[in-house]
Parts: C-alpha cells; structure tokens; sequence
C-alpha cells in the first residue's frame, strides 16, 4: 500500500511535550487487533502523526497467526497512526484511532486491497471511500491517456465531460459522508480538506467589479469553517499542519500588523488547554523567531507578552519561561517605530564622547562591530563606500560604528581604522562601562539599524549593501532596489558579552 520513508525513532517532541488532551469522543481504554498474514512473529511499529512529521508509539510483536495486539489501560489519543511494518520495507497502512475496540485484517501483499475490518464504523468507511478513490483515480487516469492519444475533437469533448462527471461524483459521494456521518471523525476529515467555495466577487449594475480583494478577504475570514480546531484529534493527521502553514505564509499578508492579528483570531478559536492551540503558538512563535523578513520580531514579541507572559504556555518549563520572556522584553525596544535606546560612547582617543541621541542628521546608520569578526571586515569597507556615495548625493547621513571589544583588542579596532579610512564616528567602550551590548541585542556581528532624525528605527539587521539602496527609497519612493530588504543572513556570532 505505502511506503514509510521518514519516522522518527523516538517518541520525542523538539518543542514541546504535548499533553494527552481528552476530549468527550475519547475512548476509556484501546484494545486493537491488527492481523497481517504473512507477517507471524513479525515486527510492526505504530506511529502516529503530529504536525508535519511522524513519531513513534510503540514497537509490538505480532503471535503466530500474525496479530498484532495493540492493548493499553488508557486510551490512545484520537488521530491517524500508522502500522509500520519493517519486514515489508516499511510499508504501512493507516488507522484511524476514534474507537475503543475493533478488528482489521488484510494480507502482506496488498495490505489496503485485501482490508476486512470489524467493529469500526471510522475505518469501515475510511477503507471504502480510498479503494472508491483508487478506483476512480485509475478510471481519470485512463480517460486522460485516450484524450491525449486521441485527434478526434467531437471525441475528446465527449471524454472531457465524462471527466467532470467523475469529479462530480467523488464530490458528491465525500459530501454525502460528510452529510451521513457528522458525528464520525473521518467525516471530519473530509470536511478539513475542503477548502470554503469562495463567492464571487460583488457587481454594480454595469457588471464592473466592486472590490477587487473581497474574494480574498472572505476566503481568509472563511478558511477554517471546515476545522473544529477544538478538536484535537485534527493535529494527529497529515492535514492540518499543511491548513495552518498555508494560512499563516500565504493567505495572511506577510507583515507584522496582520500577522499579529491572524494569529490572535485563529488562537482564539482553539481551546488555549488543548494541543491544538500550543501547536499553534508554538509554531507561530518558532516562525517569527527564525523569520528572514525584516521587522517580523513584532510577531514575536506580541505573542510572548500576550500568551507567553500571560500564563497560557503551561507546557514550558519555568527556566524556559523565563529565557522566552526575557527574549520578548530585549527585543521590544528595537523593534522597527521604536526610539532608539541611547548611549554614550568615547571615540577612540577615549576622550571625546558621542551621544546618539544629540546627533543632529537625517539618517544615522549604527553598525555594531568587532574587528575580529571575519565577516565584519567584509561588510565594513561595504558600508564605507555606501556612506561616502549617500554624502555626494547630498543625504544628510551619519555612521556610528560602536566596536564591541574591550580593551584588549582597542590596537586591532584603531589600527582597522586607519587600514580602512573609516571617516565616521567610531567609538567603543573598552571597560565595559555601557550596557549597550545587552540592550541593543548585540549576538552576532555586524549588525546594522537605520534611524530617522528622531532617532526611531526605520530598518534592523540588513546588510551593507543594502544600505544604500533603503536610504535612497526613504527619500524618493520612486528608488527601485536591487532587492527586497530582508533581515542578513550573515551574520556571525560574537563571544558573550
């Protein structure tokens, strides 16, 4: 039937350990007999899927007449497991676990084909709509490869509604489950797959389009009509990590404001003790965590004070707690819109102190640096000639450098300087007498912000070569960039601190 071809090896969670959250459909106790002839004293692993991946419950051994007991006091948690079976080269079939007790038997062979199941209405059904399934597959398929194969127009217009007739019909049967059997999970199932039909879009009197993004705005303030995201059975299956992924990266505008707000929507729909709605503040969280797109850390910091900070993460330990919330509360201060924290630093004479804030220009670029960061003597010389091209443009621009060495490397940064002519502000704090470095965040270097007159962060984290071209766009929109501005990849990582 299928083959396997990633299972993890442990039942481990890299996140979280995700309760076993019951629900009213739960059962009290499993006991299970899965009987494969051909596989006596035979290994058969269950698995189960959780989000996007697959992880391990259990290795059981079958008897001689190839059954394999799967027996436990406390019920397994609803979803759909698999029963591997490594003599077979992992191949597999699918159950849907949402009944206490029942029966399947088939043969090594043709492991769906060969299926007789007894007392699961879930798998009954599950079974005869997928063999229904292939075999209308295999009819399309046919019809397909006559279409292509034939020249005959009258003909292949006669194939082409034979084929709307099959997809009709497997709507039509998968609806009738869905209208039959509202109270069995795999009616459920069917329904999550179902994308909500769109309406079209609304017409004045002439038939002219009045609102070109209504079919999007009603799709995405339909999409998880056919989700019961309460029941948490769903998150056991291969559907609704791929439902949540395409909501939250392709049908939510990729910007912090609507992210924040699709993600408190969604959240709100889920029962916050379930494992549904850790799933998916987890996977928000760990999105926006590692998010390319610059300003996305807004994402983040809303969920840690909202949910993180407010109690509903009940599943992290505290010495994670703590690490997440003191996270959101680092990050809050440089977030794009924020005035940027001050600091006052003495240029490399050790004489003569800048304050940031007392800086009169339009634009001051901080890049916080270390000489003996690899790539920084990359970037550095990149930013310098970017530094003196906005000055002949006439823009009114200042870099400040601040090194983030002590003074044990202060020979290295002056003698950079004088190698490399860098004619801006260069300061340092060479007996770590500032707590910049904690305040602004400074993990890896170089990094580098822009801020207005105001001294409010306009961009974070881009990369030299980017400078130039964000600065330009500030003062004419019409500037194209060479690219999108997206947060640096390179950036290497500085000693603690």
């Amino acid at each position: 039937m299928k083959k396997l071809t990633f299972l993890s090896a442990a039942f481990l969670f890299s996140i979280i350990a995700f309760s076993q959250h019951k629900t009213a459909k739960t059962p009290a106790s499993t006991n299970i007999k899965l009987t494969v002839r051909g596989l006596e004293k035979s290994e058969m692993i269950l698995a189960f899927y959780s989000g996007d991946k697959q992880y391990v419950k259990d290795t059981i051994y079958s008897d001689a007449k190839g059954t394999f007991n799967v027996k436990a006091d406390t019920a397994l948690p609803g979803g759909i497991y698999l029963a591997v079976f490594p003599k077979l080269g992992n191949r597999y079939f699918e159950v849907i676990m949402s009944e206490p007790s029942f029966q399947m038997e088939t043969d090594s062979g043709e492991l769906a084909g060969k299926m007789k199941i007894t007392g699961s209405v879930e798998n009954k059904l599950f079974y005869d709509d997928m063999l229904y399934l292939n075999k209308m597959r295999k009819h399309s398929d046919s019809i397909n490869n006559i279409i292509k194969a034939s020249t005959n127009t009258e003909t292949t217009e006669k194939l082409k509604s034979e084929l709307k007739k099959v997809d009709t019909d497997v709507k039509a049967k998968r609806e009738g489950i869905v209208r039959d059997y509202p109270q069995l999970f795999y009616a459920k199932l069917i329904k999550a797959m179902k994308d909500p039909e769109v309406p079209e879009f609304p017409k004045d009197a002439s038939g002219k389009i009045i609102d070109s993004t209504f079919q999007w705005r009603w799709y995405k303030s339909h999409y998880w009509d056919n989700l019961d995201l309460n029941d948490d059975r769903l998150l056991r299956t291969p559907i609704f990590h791929n439902k949540l992924k395409q909501f939250f990266t392709k049908t939510v505008v990729q910007i912090p404001d609507s992210l924040i707000t699709a993600s408190d929507e969604v959240l709100a729909k889920a029962d916050p003790k379930g494992d549904i709605f850790k799933y998916m503040l987890v996977y928000f969280l760990n999105n926006m965590a590692n998010a390319k797109i610059m300003g996305m850390d807004a994402v983040y910091v809303h969920l840690v004070k909202n949910y993180y900070s407010k109690g509903y993460a009940t599943w992290v330990d505290s010495a994670q707690l703590a690490k997440i919330n003191e996270r959101g509360t680092i990050l809050e201060p440089l977030l794009i819109g924020k005035r940027a924290q001050n600091f006052t630093l003495a240029d490399s004479t050790l004489k003569k102190f800048y304050s940031l804030h007392n800086l009169p220009n339009k634009y001051t670029v901080l890049c916080f640096w270390d000489p003996d960061c690899g790539h920084c003597k990359k970037e550095v010389p990149v930013l310098l000639e970017a530094y003196h091209n906005l000055k002949k443009a006439g823009v009114d621009v200042e870099v400040v450098a601040p090194s983030i060495n002590g003074k044990e490397h202060i020979d290295k940064w002056t003698a950079f300087i004088r190698e490399k002519g860098l004619d801006w502000i260069n300061v340092a704090d060479p007996y770590r007498q500032s707590n910049f470095r904690y305040e602004w965040d400074i993990q890896s270097t170089p990094q580098i912000y822009i801020l207005d007159k105001n001294k409010i962060i306009k961009a974070k984290r881009l990369g030299a070569e980017q400078i130039e071209d964000f600065i330009l766009h500030e003062e004419d929109p019409n500037h194209k960039p060479k690219k999108p501005f997206m947060a640096s990849e390179e950036q290497h990582s500085a000693e603690p601190h």
